[in-house]
């Protein structure tokens, strides 16, 4: 009987691991080692087979945060254990073998998450000097603001971080695209001034 169990078991976990997702194209930390970003190449991984938890390094369990998962980009939260430190991991358990990342950069596919969550407010901004950007996740980017005519009015950086707010006190009326570069990808979003 014992036998039957141990039988049982066993061809469970096998099917269990012939259902797994394989490694992710690339991945990197976020956010001080709270979140991990994994990018996938496009129509090679969907939602519904990622797994739901993921072991890292033996001692870090992190969970998929199904809200921003898409084909290209998913994103774990820490769950229990120490946050990751640096840019060097390796997943031990919940793909269909360990993955192990080094000298973790934002990827390309990264930008998934910027377009779909990068907001300006207030916008149109009728009181105030600042205008404020949410970016959805912490991130390191390099931001120009350019007039309608497509002239730089002005470059500013973030350093790991979700939110950044602009002084545009210098700026007159008017409408104006704000541009976020990492490399070579970015994302642009209209603002509009009439203070």
């Amino acid at each position: 009987m014992k036998q039957i169990y141990f039988l049982a078991i066993a061809a469970f976990f096998s099917l269990n691991q012939a259902f797994a997702d394989p490694c992710p194209e690339s991945g990197t930390t976020s956010a001080g080692g709270e979140l991990i970003i994994f990018n996938y190449p496009e129509a090679t991984s969907f939602c519904a087979n990622r797994p739901v938890t993921i072991m890292v390094d033996g001692t870090t369990t992190y969970e998929l945060d199904e809200a921003s998962c898409s084909e290209t980009v998913a994103v774990y939260n820490r769950l229990s254990g120490p946050a990751i430190s640096g840019q060097d991991f390796t997943v031990t358990s919940g793909f269909d073998t360990s993955c192990t990342f080094s000298s973790g950069t934002l990827p390309t596919e990264t930008f998934e998450v910027l377009k779909k969550e990068f907001k300006v407010f207030p916008n149109p901004l009728t009181k105030g000097n600042e205008i404020s950007l949410s970016f959805g996740i912490n991130t390191s980017v390099q931001i120009e603001l350019y007039d309608i005519t497509g002239k730089l009015m002005l470059k500013t950086f973030t350093d790991n971080q979700n939110l950044k707010n602009i002084n545009v006190s210098g700026l007159t009326n008017g409408m104006y695209m704000i541009k976020i570069n990492s490399g070579n990808s970015s994302v642009i979003r209209k603002a509009v001034i009439l203070k």
